[in-house]
């Protein structure tokens, strides 16, 4: 088959195309070293105790640790943090077997594997942490010393986070539930996900070559998250920054990061991952101010005025209705990228507004079946979406399919997209083929804007909102904020789950299945959830899933610590095996005081970004 020219130019690239620039040493520590710490100290003492690692391939394998800090001034300044870091690091040093999946990654990607614990022990493990890694401009020098040098170098080093995430092998989200009552905060896996320089460092890791990252909530909670969809998502410049100046710095990196992607795509040949990231770059770039890459080949003289043509030379397709190896079309990728003009060229060239894709898309988190609507609405792109319902896509795309597109717009936080599928007649709650309500999507994803446009179009009733509070407890909707707002709405907070009652047939199907492979030894996030799935309550959830804050949050608002589920557990039965805060642990005997104080805690309006 002739190729095309984006083909042909990408087997001129050399090999190191694609290759980030280093622009400051990778200081790291290693395993042993980071194991005896008793305090967290910066980059320019430990430099002088001469514990620090220039990293090389040679030395061992490399992790990334992107937290987030407890104060302003320092990253961890009573080293609780740190502390669940070190007894993560020594259980997975010291254990057989492997880390779990996340239950998205287990059930969309066929592929994907646990982590076996051995490849953490082959070699010597050094880390990369921002504090003993960068220079740190606050920490006291003699007078003499070049502020102007760790300025330069400081910058040096933030620039070459997307290079220090490549040469990693192992990528570490650190977030525990913590509160900080100097700073009145809790922080959490949720609001790391929210951190802007989180984001970034994250973003880097999953644009990456190896995408997939490991979070860990507590010594015990570690599971390997490896689509998309696994984790509440956001783009880098809508994160929260302290400093407003550092959203915009961080725009070139960011450009960067997706030049680099883009260029390994075509250097491996993997067309429709260069497409799938090509066209993403307005979400990717959103909130910056930073031109995208608007293509890697001169525009064509024939294609003036031709949006069509030139979408498809700049993609490498050569048909509008042409289906690549992953199952796309044309109009797929369009609507990744929110092009109102290629979409509207492409429907006028008689593209099908109701194709579908043909192949699961497990980065990205997709099962197969996704259509253009699907894409425009997960993506925020809201003149896509109101041009591809005026182009009268089917019915089936509103009501029915393996996800009505309401699902999609609740899993990407979009409230717009609510209202306008509403509109067009879109039943609020729909489910999907397992049973699934868009509350329980949005909820169980903390998608709050979604979801309180969902309860304002659909006023739904108390199991609706039970369900979601059970999703929200469960998977990553675990804040005091949405929890207390649920049972506001008329949530039960004893809400008692009951398969054969609150899912459809598919959906009873895969939870007994993973049961099942729970009770024959095969131990992971979704099976243990589905084993304890029948009769437990909210407060269940949020200890096995290590959602302490949601955890602190219920039991506050007065949920019953009696209640068994189907397996006779209590609440207090799934601190087993794990560290749990001691306001979950004086909770879960009857003292409610300190998980009181701790949802005020992450009530307050006192949260600051740093």
């Amino acid at each position: 088959m002739p190729q095309t020219p984006l083909e042909i130019y990408a087997r001129s690239l050399p090999e190191d195309a694609d290759a980030a620039p280093m622009l400051f040493p990778m200081y790291t520590v290693a395993s042993d070293v980071l194991l005896k710490m008793t305090e967290v100290k910066p980059h320019e003492k430990l430099k002088e105790l001469g514990k620090l690692v220039d990293f090389s391939d040679d030395l061992g394998k490399a992790a990334f640790v992107s937290h987030q800090w407890l104060t302003q001034q320092h990253p961890d300044p009573d080293f609780t943090q740190m502390r669940i870091l070190q007894d993560a690091v020594r259980r997975i040093l010291t254990s057989s077997g492997s880390i779990s999946l996340d239950p998205v990654t287990e059930a969309v990607v066929q592929t994907a594997k646990p982590f076996p614990m051995k490849d953490f022990q082959s070699q010597v493990l050094f880390f990369w942490y921002d504090y003993f890694s960068c220079p740190q401009l606050q920490y006291p020098m003699p007078v003499a010393h070049d502020h102007e040098a760790d300025i330069a170098q400081q910058s040096s080093a933030i620039n070459s986070i997307p290079a220090y995430v490549a040469r990693c092998e192992i990528f570490l989200a650190l977030c525990p539930v913590l509160p900080s009552d100097s700073e009145g905060k809790v922080i959490t896996a949720g609001t790391w996900s929210r951190r802007g320089w989180c984001r970034l460092e994250r973003a880097a890791r999953e644009l990456s070559a190896n995408s997939t990252w490991i979070l860990i909530q507590s010594d015990a909670s570690i599971e390997v998250v490896g689509t998309a969809l696994s984790f509440p998502r956001g783009t880098v410049g809508e994160g929260d920054f302290g400093v407003v100046a550092d959203r915009q710095k961080l725009a070139p990196v960011m450009r960067k990061i997706l030049v680099q992607k883009l260029t390994h795509c075509l250097r491996v040949g993997d067309m429709p991952g260069f497409r799938r990231h090509f066209n993403l770059q307005t979400v990717h770039l959103r909130g910056l101010e930073i031109e995208p890459v608007v293509g890697f080949l001169p525009s064509c003289e024939d294609h003036a005025g031709d949006a069509v043509a030139e979408f498809l030379l700049q993609n490498g397709l050569k048909r509008v209705g042409e289906v690549d190896r992953a199952g796309w079309q044309p109009l797929h990728y369009a609507a990744l990228a929110g092009n109102v003009e290629v979409l509207r060229g492409l429907l006028e060239k008689l593209a099908d507004v109701n194709q579908r894709t043909l192949k699961d898309e497990p980065m990205l988190g997709f099962r197969r079946w996704m259509s253009a609507l699907d894409l425009a609405v997960f993506f925020k792109h809201h003149k896509a979406t109101r041009l591809l319902l005026a182009a009268k896509a089917f019915h089936s795309q509103l009501q029915g399919g393996i996800a009505p597109a309401i699902l999609h717009a609740a899993a990407g936080d979009n409230a717009e997209a609510v209202r306008l599928l509403c509109a067009a007649g879109a039943r609020p709650l729909a489910r999907n083929l397992l049973g699934l309500t868009s509350l329980q999507s949005a909820a169980g994803l903390a998608a709050t804007e979604a979801m309180e446009e969902i309860v304002i179009q659909s006023r739904p009733g108390s199991l609706d909102l039970s369900r979601a509070l059970f999703d929200a407890a469960g998977f990553r909707g675990g804040s005091a904020e949405l929890v207390q707002r649920l049972i506001a709405l008329r949530a039960d907070v004893d809400f008692q789950m009951n398969v054969s009652r609150d899912y459809g047939p598919l959906g009873q199907l895969l939870f007994a299945w993973k049961s099942f492979q729970y009770s024959l030894g095969r131990r992971s996030v979704m099976t243990a959830a589905a084993f304890h799935a029948n009769g437990s309550t909210p407060l269940m959830q949020a200890i096995r899933s290590a959602q302490f804050e949601a955890g602190a949050a219920l039991i506050a608002a007065g949920a019953r610590l009696d209640l068994r589920n189907g397996r006779n557990w209590t609440a207090a039965d799934f601190v087993q095996g794990q560290s749990v805060p001691l306001f979950v642990q004086l909770g879960l005997k009857g003292n409610a005081s300190e998980c009181s104080r701790v949802s005020s805690l992450a009530l307050s309006t006192g949260y600051v970004a740093v």
